[in-house]
């Protein structure tokens, strides 16, 4: 659409990678010199690390391009690494001429070996493996065993990784040690300056057969560099949704203000409410100094050595800090809540059961009963056990006799103790008593009426 607009005769920021368009940043030329440099002294192992979307693709597209044009035909390039050990061996053993290909690792391994053998002059082979951090360790190790075939004190393989920098994390390994010994230097391609940034953007838009429009103020540019942080696939991203934007506006030069857009249709519209809700909630948090897709630190930061300051060969990348997350403490406090109204509710119910169930069936070893609780609490006194009830008067008729006769029988007979003796029987005379119990008063008669107790608690 913008396409027609601004008279171009490509996209300018497309998504696919281009040798023509091929930006020499100052990162991007270090790192082409590192390669350069690594191939011509024979290096056997070459490293070269960068962030997602920094042109490592590109660089290796353009050692293919220029080994074409030198006429170095033993040059493999392996984009994936999803085809393992056997797919790479036999990449190579095809670059070689070996076939039939065998299915058997070991047997193609050996051929290759013999191929090499084989050759009258020394020629080497470069290989060159994209996306190696995703290789496996045990692919990694076999690569090392291969690295190390020689004949007549020749190496004819130079391996060249180009990887992320947890490729780095993961050679120091126990199981890659001697893999990782085996590296002299290292290179990690640095994100763009503001001035680099500036120069790609204007690079691809003459490329794309751009005379003058659409043109980006100093401001929006400022702005696409903070919200991409110098990558150039983000600055792509960004640049293509502005030339939408303004192109559908009819709009020659482009604002910041199509750059905040452009930003929401890239990142989206969530991060960006996400972002002012930050910044309403904590002064310190400021939208304008926010980079959602850079991965360096904040300009009010304590300074830290990073590679992008400092373009040197290295082999160490310290991991990127995570922000700390806040903790749901509201969701803890209605756990809790919850979990004591269920332990009211569990005891309100065990007592409930206690009231509605018998208790002269149903005996609960928790629960006493309540002749029990008066037993324990007001035992019989030992002195008084040892009196004698005293007996019946003899005054008594026998028509009283007669009421008392039609009673039942297990209130009249007198109640059997242990050892199967029965207690005296009552007397309404007072017995003699020995002189030391002569104080202890009496102890009054059992009334007739009062029910005998249930056997369980006798």
């Amino acid at each position: 659409m913008y396409k027609d607009f601004y008279h171009l005769t490509t996209e300018p920021f497309g998504t696919h990678p281009t040798t023509d368009t091929f930006f020499i940043s100052s990162t991007h030329k270090e790192a082409w010199y590192y390669l350069l440099f690594g191939i011509d002294t024979q290096e056997p192992f070459i490293v070269l690390t960068g962030e997602y979307g920094m042109g490592k693709t590109l660089l290796c597209l353009q050692l293919l391009k220029m080994s074409k044009e030198k006429g170095m035909c033993r040059v493999e390039y392996i984009p994936t690494t999803n085809e393992g050990y056997g797919g790479i061996l036999r990449r190579m053993a095809t670059n070689m001429g070996i076939s039939p290909l065998p299915e058997n690792e070991e047997i193609l391994q050996d051929m290759v070996y013999d191929r090499f053998r084989a050759e009258e002059g020394q020629a080497r082979f470069y290989l060159i493996i994209d996306d190696a951090h995703e290789l496996e360790t045990s692919t990694l190790t076999k690569l090392k065993y291969l690295s190390t075939f020689s004949y007549n004190e020749f190496f004819p393989l130079v391996m060249i990784f180009v990887a992320h920098p947890s490729f780095l994390q993961e050679l120091k390994t126990p199981a890659l040690s001697s893999l990782n010994q085996r590296m002299k230097r290292r290179y990690h391609l640095s994100p763009f300056s503001f001035d680099d940034t500036k120069n790609y953007i204007y690079y691809r838009l003459l490329k794309s057969g751009a005379t003058g429009i659409p043109s980006f103020s100093d401001q929006a540019i400022q702005q696409i560099y903070l919200y991409s942080g110098g990558v150039p696939r983000l600055i792509n991203n960004i640049c293509d949704s502005c030339l939408l934007i303004s192109a559908s506006r009819q709009m020659i030069s482009i604002s910041p203000q199509v750059v905040e857009e452009a930003t929401r249709l890239v990142e989206g519209s969530l991060a960006l409410d996400q972002d002012k809700a930050v910044a309403g909630v904590g002064a310190s948090h400021k939208t304008a100094d926010r980079r959602p897709f850079s991965n360096q630190p904040p300009k009010d930061a304590a300074p830290k050595a990073d590679l992008a300051s400092n373009p040197v060969f290295t082999d160490d990348n310290e991991p990127e800090a995570v922000p700390p997350v806040a903790r749901s403490y509201p969701n803890k406090i209605k756990k809790a809540v919850l979990i004591l109204v269920l332990a009211a509710v569990t005891a309100a119910l065990a007592v409930l059961l206690m009231d509605i169930l018998p208790t002269d069936r149903i005996k609960m070893p928790f629960f006493p009963s309540p002749v029990e609780r008066v037993t324990k609490e007001a035992p019989a006194r030992p002195e008084e056990a040892l009196l004698p009830v005293p007996a019946a008067r003899d005054g008594q008729t026998a028509g009283s006799s007669g009421a008392a006769d039609s009673a039942p029988a297990a209130q009249d007979e007198p109640s059997t103790g242990k050892g199967g003796m029965k207690s005296p029987e009552p007397s309404d005379e007072p017995s003699a008593r020995p002189a030391e119990h002569a104080s202890v008063p009496p102890a009054p008669a059992r009334s007739k009426s009062m029910p005998s107790l249930p056997a369980m608690y006798r």
